[in-house]
């Protein structure tokens, strides 16, 4: 199947905007531990060299005449913070309070209205308990840990309480920033009600594993698990979208991850210093920012290091992404998820060389598993080392560059994918009973004609295109098969997936027997103009007609039953692409904050239009898609004419009829007449 990018403005755009929308500007808390600006926090109404200094506290004073304490000095093991100072009611807590001291116990005025959400404990290694002092309004204590008072967010469990296990209490929603921050727990479990986890909130802590895979996160925050070295597992939810800048850093023990089909952005050393030798990468992702993967802690590439994802995707790219601003060029081998499939069974098989082959045997047989000639043509042989080669393994021909390639009559199995963008001629034994994969030459871009031998196989071909044994259905048409026409033969019911796609000299397409149209069948012909459907046609598959820019017209029938996506009048738009990838910042945060709708990357053929009779499915999907519909029309050859009017014709044609025979018959009774006198 072709790759196009028929995605929103928010899909494309993520690679500028995640880092402006979902992460504010970086400041310094600790030597490891980097935080961000919280626009929630209530501003300090006093600036820093005017804090009050009192005894141990340092204070602001608020515009409501209450006060922050915004640094305590205390050295006690047991801090308790007074409920006033000065007078002054103490409600809030600054983010600095508590950076040098080394306390074990921290009890809190029931008073305090507001703890900075950057998490003030943060600093204190030697805590083993928050406690509050009498019952507040706002926050509540639960076994020394801090929470909210609806019990809704853990706010902070201190580094050093005791224990190696977790388990957070239904009902929480959010983690806190740096909420578990340094502490020795291995296993921390985590509720199906948690739907937001805080930047920083299980760095450098002894945390072993994490399953998310219940909660309802969108973002892996900024160093969310920065320097967690013991992290081995991290099982992540279908919800995620984006994964914040370090994310993972030094998680050395990380050594696979699966990422979600959800997942968008991907951003700057997000895996830097891990175990990962290689990523899979899925094709939703369209952004990936620099080091992202493949580089160690102190951002050298690791040797070998391997991209795997969708061919023309962001992964493929950032394999040899480069920025002269950052001095920073990559060079990673990138494959196909099919190919690193592939290359991983290759490593499990047991493997020989012979002559310009390399195959394995099982039960006798040999399996061609490589073919390394560079003649231009191949005859693969019918024995190796006396055993006969009966299967051809997936992209066994992948790096041959031989134009025609014949199989031996032993062969009855090829693998998906087996052959080359190279060649051009294909001979395949008629004692073949199995071609793997549903579009199984659709890389062989040179490829002009499929030839299959007589035999007793599943397969047959007819002018250089492969079909299955009797011809009910057609599985390729080669894509450089330079014919301009095609006339279906008579048993001809269904065309496969990809059949025709990406064919580029096909013009005219006679398919009036054919009752199934597979997804993709037909997807970016350029040339197509014509198409006769047959009046018995039931299924028509996505994107079946995609892409067909000249094709202006196409007449559906009530006997369909089923119309794939974009099956017909659709084409990309690079314009609205280019836009796309052109928004500003501010239609960027519009899209992203659902008050402006992503453009539409696919657009109507311009000019093209449907013949359909109404209450028909072919009617509906013009209608629903917006395409000119035509109805109460015939076709006649090859031309579209109004009922009406043949009515019309057929009338005239009638008395015409009528009157000749009517004139003939008079004649002939008047010659019959001059006879008799």
């Amino acid at each position: 199947m072709p790759v196009y990018k028929k995605i929103t403005a928010f899909v494309l755009s993520l690679a500028v905007c995640v880092s402006a929308y979902a992460f504010p500007v970086i400041s310094s808390l600790a030597d490891d531990v980097y935080i961000y600006e919280d626009e929630t926090q209530p501003p300090t109404k006093s600036p820093e060299d005017e804090y009050i200094v009192s005894g141990e506290y340092s204070y602001s004073i608020s515009e409501d005449g209450t006060i922050c304490i915004e640094k305590c000095t205390s050295q006690d093991k047991e801090i308790v913070l007074p409920d006033t100072i000065d007078g002054y009611s103490v409600t809030e807590i600054g983010r600095h309070a508590f950076e040098e001291n080394s306390a074990e116990s921290i009890v809190i005025p029931s008073g305090v209205e507001y703890i900075s959400a950057e998490n003030p404990f943060v600093q204190c290694s030697s805590l083993k308990e928050i406690k509050i002092d009498g019952e507040s309004d706002y926050y509540c204590s639960v076994d020394g840990v801090l929470y909210t008072k609806d019990m809704k967010k853990l706010f902070c469990f201190p580094q050093a309480k005791s224990g190696t296990s977790y388990e957070i209490p239904q009902g929480v929603e959010q983690i806190g920033i740096a909420a578990f921050y340094g502490t020795s727990l291995t296993d921390i479990k985590i509720p199906d009600s948690v739907s937001k986890i805080g930047r920083h909130s299980f760095a450098s802590s002894a945390i072993t594993s994490i399953d998310l895979s219940s909660t309802s996160i969108d973002i892996i925050d900024v160093m969310t698990f920065m320097n967690c070295s013991s992290l081995s597992e991290v099982i992540l939810p279908d919800t995620v979208e984006a994964i914040g800048l370090s994310a993972f850093y030094g998680c050395k023990s990380l050594e696979n991850i699966h990422l979600p089909e959800s997942l968008i952005a991907v951003e700057q050393n997000a895996f830097m210093g891990t175990g990962l030798k290689k990523i899979i990468i899925p094709s939703s992702v369209m952004s990936i920012g620099y080091s992202a993967f493949g580089y160690d802690e102190n951002e050298n590439p690791i040797e070998d290091f391997r991209i795997v994802g969708e061919s023309g995707s962001a992964a493929q790219a950032y394999a040899v992404d480069t920025d002269s601003e950052y001095d920073y060029a990559n060079n990673f081998t990138f494959t196909t998820v099919e190919a690193d499939e592939s290359y991983e069974e290759y490593l499990n098989l047991d493997t020989k060389i012979y002559d310009d082959y390399e195959y394995f045997t099982e039960n006798g047989e040999a399996t061609i598993v490589f073919c390394y000639s560079s003649d231009s043509t191949v005859s693969v042989p019918e024995d190796i080392d006396g055993m006969k080669v009966t299967a051809i393994y997936k992209n066994a021909f992948m790096t041959c560059t031989s134009a025609e390639i014949i199989l031996p009559d032993t062969v009855r199995t090829i693998g998906d994918s087996a052959f080359s963008s190279y060649v051009v001629k294909i001979v395949i034994p008629g004692g073949c009973m199995s071609i793997e994969g549903d579009e199984p030459f659709l890389m062989c871009s040179n490829l002009q004609e499929i030839e299959v031998t007589d035999g007793d196989g599943e397969y047959s071909s007819l002018d250089g295109v492969l079909y299955n044994k009797d011809k009910s259905r057609l599985i390729a048409y080669p894509l450089e098969k330079r014919d301009t026409d095609f006339k279906a033969p008579e048993a001809l019911r269904e065309i496969g997936v990809s059949a025709f796609c990406n064919n580029r000299y096909i013009e005219n397409i006679d398919i009036s027997n054919v009752t199934d149209i597979a997804n993709f069948a037909f997807d970016n012909c350029p040339a197509l103009k014509s198409v006769r459907l047959s009046k018995g046609l039931r299924v028509v598959g996505n994107d079946a007609f995609y892409g067909c820019s000249m094709l202006k017209s196409i007449r559906l029938y009530d006997k369909l039953e089923t119309i794939g996506d974009y099956a017909f009048g659709y084409e990309y738009d690079d314009a609205a692409a280019e836009e796309a990838a052109n928004a500003s910042d501010e239609e960027i945060a519009a899209i992203l904050n659902g008050q402006a709708e992503a453009p539409q990357l696919d657009k109507i053929v311009d000019g093209f239009r449907i013949y359909a009779d109404e209450n028909t499915l072919g009617y509906d999907y013009a209608q629903s898609c917006g395409i000119e519909t035509i109805t109460g029309t015939a076709q006649i050859g090859s031309k579209n004419v109004s009922k009406g009017f043949i009515y019309a014709v057929t009338g005239t044609a009638g008395v015409i009829l009528l009157a000749v025979v009517g004139i003939v018959t008079g004649s002939n009774l008047r010659k019959g007449r001059k006879k008799k006198s």
